[in-house]
């Protein structure tokens, strides 16, 4: 187990003592986040945020409001150019039948060309009645998935060879719709932080994670449920990614209004 996450478990603790939510790791290029070149990027915690598509971002007191004016989605852009880690905190967030959070990685090659590394939905499942973790095994080709579960930063369990199953997951159209997700693992319950690392435990690549406000188990696609950890990582099994850092993160509420960024920090 790489001690990153140890540290991330007590960055987690401590956000959460000091009422700050949710946080996730994420990259993506802007020709998947859409065209954000001069349309009200701003500096949030040291990182520049620009809107995408038809979004707006601005300041409150709870921090950056990511906003929806069209009334389709809610997303935002967070520039990482050479960052190994990254970490958000949001407003805690259920999934719910009618939206749904759309994140896209993508790490910067030596040459300096972009690579999606991976892309990930947060949704309700049909099948599960409760929250789930999607995967779009089209990106790199895995078939497979490790797992790890962890509680205030300590590892709890490890689950090599998890097949995700194809499922549709309801709301509106929005990006994302040409992937062919699969659920991952499914939880009760709001989501909370999620973290991650461009080069994992082992060195294979883009480990994304994601977190519970509280310690709850997750369900594999065998229908077997883990121990209650408020940590759960994933990263592609037979997959080795040639990036070298993060490039973008993109967040993508489709279906959501809007979505408040309370706090953000990047590694280094």
């Amino acid at each position: 187990m790489d001690t990153r996450w140890k540290n991330r478990g007590s960055l987690i603790r401590n956000a959460l003592g000091l009422g700050l939510g949710v946080g996730l790791l994420f990259a993506a290029t802007p020709g998947i986040a859409g065209d954000t070149t001069d349309k009200g990027c701003t500096w949030f915690d040291g990182v520049e945020s620009c809107p995408v598509d038809a979004s707006k971002l601005s300041a409150t007191n709870e921090g950056l409001l990511v906003e929806s004016t069209d009334g389709k989605q809610s997303g935002v852009s967070l520039h990482l150019e050479g960052a190994t880690g990254w970490d958000a905190w949001l407003s805690p967030l259920e999934p719910d039948g009618s939206s749904r959070m759309l994140l896209t990685y993508i790490g910067a090659q030596p040459d300096g060309t972009s690579e999606m590394l991976e892309r990930v939905v947060v949704a309700r499942s049909k099948a599960e009645n409760q929250g789930a973790i999607y995967v779009d095994p089209s990106v790199h080709g895995a078939s497979t998935y490790t797992v790890r579960g962890y509680v205030g930063g300590k590892l709890a369990f490890e689950r090599f060879g998890v097949a995700p199953v194809p499922e549709s997951f309801g709301g509106p159209a929005g990006p994302g719709d040409d992937a062919k997700f699969s659920r991952l693992v499914a939880f009760p319950g709001k989501w909370g932080s999620g973290h991650g690392v461009i080069a994992g435990p082992n060195g294979e690549g883009c480990t994304p994670g994601l977190d519970f406000p509280f310690p709850r188990p997750v369900r594999f696609p065998d229908h077997t449920l883990s121990v209650a950890v408020d940590l759960v990582t994933f990263r592609p099994e037979g997959v080795q990614s040639h990036s070298h850092a993060l490039r973008e993160v993109s967040l993508q509420g489709v279906g959501m209004q809007s979505f408040t960024l309370q706090k953000v920090a990047r590694t280094p």
